[in-house]
This record gives C-alpha cells, structure tokens and sequence, in this order.
C-alpha cells in the first residue's frame, strides 16, 4: 500500500531498526523489491535518483512504482532519490511521488537551506514529505556516481550543531548525514564514524538515513541501525547481485534466453533485498 515516507520512517525510528530504499532502474527491480518485501513482511521505499534519468526516465518509470505501491500488501513509499533541482521534485511530486530528496550538500550552507525550504513549502503544500542531506557523502566512482566530494577528511562529516541548524531552518522529515560513507562500490571496507551519528542523533530527534550502504560492514550497519539510521539506500549492490548472477547463467546455460535472463534479474534483486532487510532488521515490521 502506498504510506507516506514520514510514517514509514518514524515508525521505524521509534522501532529500532531501518527500512531499505532500493534504487530500481528496471521493472525486474521493483518486482523482486516487492516480492521481497511481501515474503519477509517489511515495509519499503522505491526510490529513483536523478542521475539514473538518462536510463531510466522519471516519467516512465514513475507509474511503475506507483502501481506496484497501491498493489502491494505492505507499506511503500515512492521516493525521488537525490533530486538535483527544485525543478526536478516538482517534477517527481507532479506524477505522484509522495517523498523527494533535495540534495544540496554541495551547496554553501545558506543556499542548502534557502533551496531545501523552498522544496519543502512546495512539498507541504500537497501533503509531500522531504529528506536533505548535510555534510558531504563522497564518491567511489562506481554505482551512478550519485555523490560528491570525498570521505577522506573529517570536515566533510555532518556537524552536529549545524545539523540542529539546518533542521531548524528547514522543517525536513528526514536528514541523510555523512558519517565516512560513499556512494557507489567500495576498494575497501569503510570505517563509519558511529560517534558522530550517535551525536547527531541525540542532538536532533528526526529520522536519519545513510546514504552508500554497498560495502559497509555488518558491524557497522547494526550500529547504524541501533543509533538514529532510519532508512539505509542500497544501489550498487542490487547491479552487483543482477550482473552477477546474469554471469552466472550466461556461463552454464545451454541455451540462454531473454525471458530467463529476465527471471534471473528478479530472483537477483529479491535475494538481495532479503539479505539486507535482514540485516536492518525491518522484517516482520508490516
């Protein structure tokens, strides 16, 4: 059923675990989410991010998960992923989005704020929720090269009382907050940094989300989990688990078909979906 992303995400936030916002490029991905979803009994968010345009439209792709949304029989909620213009979640609220993100993370702090409340007057308008980001979420150079920046230095870290700040200002629903994470495939495993969020999450009492979850370790996805992170985003490990398993099949099937290989792109995403909304602890939730 189609829930709006504040409840979803409050809810888990009072619950102690975290729901998974799974980038879908395909109408293979949003089946296997949905399937995956349904078996474990979790709530979910179908999300687009604006650089996946280019191979997977807004326009065409937002009816899909729209539908999928009302059909399902756990809560979902249809999400614009890293909306790079007050243009754009315009766009993604006007064909039914019920939740954008403004990502203006790049931006000086007083333009991230100027534009961010922008959105959210548009937004509040029709009963739309939005999620920021603050602090700089880096880039492997992998996955759609969703973020900027670098997770080298500290400085690029969520500031807890800018974050109080920025909350103050904006009226957001949700915060994506950088504590050592990146977008895209990690070279190696990252090193979050659990005291800041920890920090950030008795400062603010808002639902939290993390951003780049592909390479993190188990440890530190529990202790995200267990200390403000309400809402993780998984990418590059749904492209991991379709090209690998397509690999797979191309190598040992004696005839391989586009229809099997569709079925496998399925089975892939669902196998993935499972394995994190295990780790988030979100089944069972619905």
């Amino acid at each position: 059923m189609l829930t709006p992303f504040k409840e979803i995400l409050n809810t888990a936030k009072n619950g102690g675990y975290a729901v998974g916002a799974f980038n879908c490029l395909s109408l293979e991905n949003v089946m296997g989410v949905i399937q995956a979803a349904e078996e474990l009994r979790s709530p979910v968010i179908l999300q687009l991010a604006e650089v996946q345009f280019p191979y997977s439209p807004l326009e065409k792709m937002a009816g899909l998960f729209l539908e999928a949304a009302q059909k399902a029989t756990v809560p979902v909620a249809v999400h614009l992923d890293h909306g790079q213009s007050f243009e754009t979640c315009a766009r993604a609220i006007k064909l039914g989005f019920n939740s954008v993100m403004f990502d203006g993370a790049a931006l000086p702090f007083n333009e991230n704020v100027a534009i961010t409340r922008q959105v959210v007057q548009m937004a509040k308008a029709v009963n739309v929720d939005v999620e920021a980001e603050l602090g700089k979420v880096g880039d492997t150079g992998e996955g759609g090269g969703e973020g900027t920046g670098s997770a080298d230095t500290a400085d690029v870290f969520t500031d807890v009382e800018e974050s109080a700040r920025f909350l103050e200002l904006t009226c957001v629903d949700a915060l994506a907050i950088a504590i050592g994470n990146l977008h895209g495939k990690y070279v190696a495993t990252p090193r979050l940094n659990i005291q800041r969020l920890k920090e950030i999450a008795h400062r603010n009492n808002i639902p939290l989300v993390l951003h780049g979850g592909t390479g993190t370790s188990e440890e530190d996805f529990k202790s995200c989990v267990h200390n403000g992170i309400a809402k993780i985003n998984v990418a590059t490990a749904l492209q991991i688990a379709i090209t690998n398993k397509i690999q797979q099949y191309l190598a040992t099937a004696s005839k391989p078909n586009y229809i099997d290989m569709k079925w496998k792109m399925i089975e892939a995403t669902k196998e993935a979906v499972i394995s994190h909304m295990l780790l988030f602890e979100s089944d069972g939730k619905a």
